[in-house]
Parts: C-alpha cells; structure tokens; sequence
C-alpha cells in the first residue's frame, strides 16, 4: 500500500474516531443552535473560547461553518457575532488544515478536477493561490470538504490563511448580521 493510501486512511480512522467519540460522549447532541447558544452564553467571559472550540470541533464532524456564524450573530448580536464568526471561523480553518495536512498529506497536488463550477479556480491553484482560494472561499465559506481538500492539495498554510481570512470575512459578516438583526428583531 503507497504512502498516500495509508495517510488517507489514517486521517479517515481519525476522523471516524472523532465522531465515535463525540456520539459516545454526547458531545455532539449539544451541536444544535439552542445548544451551542446556550453553552456560550452559560461559559461567561470564556463563552467565545467554548464557541471557537465548538466551531473546531464542528468543522472536523463536517458541520459547515455557516452553522456558527449564525449562532455566533444569535449570541453576540450583529457587531460582536462578525468579529467572533471571523475569529472563530479563522481558527477553525487553520486547526483543520493543521490535521488534515498533517495526518493526510497533500495526495491532491497538481490533481486536475473537473467540476465547472470550481474547474477555473481550481485550475489556477498552483500559479494563483491566494486569488483562487478567495474565489472558491466567497462562495463555499468553511465547508468541510472545501477545508480538507485544500489542505491536502499544494498550497501553503500562509496562502490558505490570507485566503480564507479574505474570502470568508464578507459572506460572514452578511450571515452574522442578518441572524443578529433577525433575533433582536423578534
């Protein structure tokens, strides 16, 4: 078996292992809005630290990152739930991206996929980083798959970084404030 095969498996016996652990330890029965909201709010002044740990962890059961940037606006309102989705989101990305390179390498490098929606972004990932993840980031935020396939494809973590920070803050932004403007409307 090649190298990249047992990485691959590797990072997929670790993230079934996360899961298993999570279901067994029914961590992820308060991965719900009431349950996250709840759990920030009743952690005080260490509400954002328990928020950035779920959003960690939630990436990495493959909840998509769109899930906490509006609990983060229901919580914090629309100024304080966009400056926490952004962090949260910032951190989240980059421990995924940590793991994923990693345990699973970069068996995705210099891989032609064939997909128009993603074919030119993709396309350029090599020569154009930074410009191509923005793109794909403004449409496709802190989806799992999206994290995962990046960090296992050729980029670096400093051009993964700038790139998610610049693609993800406006459509976060947007989300956190319309949750927040919604709830305080009710």
């Amino acid at each position: 078996m090649s190298n990249t095969w047992v990485r691959l498996a590797l990072l997929a016996v670790f993230l079934v292992g996360i899961y298993v652990i999570g279901r067994a330890t029914g961590f992820t029965e308060g991965l719900t809005v009431d349950g996250i909201r709840e759990s920030m709010r009743a952690a005080g002044v260490g509400g954002f630290a328990v928020f950035v740990a779920i959003f960690c962890v939630g990436q990495l059961l493959y909840i998509p990152g769109f899930v906490f940037v509006i609990v983060s606006g229901l919580a914090y309102g629309p100024v304080w739930g966009s400056v926490a989705s952004i962090v949260a989101a910032t951190v989240s990305v980059a421990v995924s991206f940590v793991i994923v390179r990693t345990i699973g390498g970069q068996p995705l490098k210099g891989l032609n996929v064939k997909r128009p929606f993603l074919q030119k972004p993709l396309e350029h990932l090599e020569d154009r980083p930074i410009r191509s993840m923005i793109i794909i980031r403004l449409f496709l935020w802190a989806i799992p798959p999206v994290n995962y396939t990046l960090a296992m494809s050729g980029v670096t973590f400093r051009d993964y970084m700038i790139a998610a920070v610049i693609g993800m803050t406006p459509p976060f932004i947007t989300l956190s404030v319309l949750a927040g403007l919604g709830f305080n409307l009710l």
